[in-house]
């Protein structure tokens, strides 16, 4: 009982890590940035239509 206590413990520890780095180094945005950036080329390249 105590083992299978201290995994789930250190899978949290680990997950609030994770999660905590991803705070801390704000790579949730840096992500969106890097999709924005190579997307944008391909959009941009699309005809308009400006009927609405």
């Amino acid at each position: 009982m105590k083992k299978a206590l201290a995994i789930i413990a250190g899978i949290f520890t680990f997950l609030f890590g994770l999660t905590f780095g991803v705070y801390w180094f704000n790579l949730d945005m840096k992500l969106v940035r890097f999709v924005y950036d190579k997307l944008g080329p391909h959009y941009d390249n699309l005809e308009k239509d400006r009927r609405l």
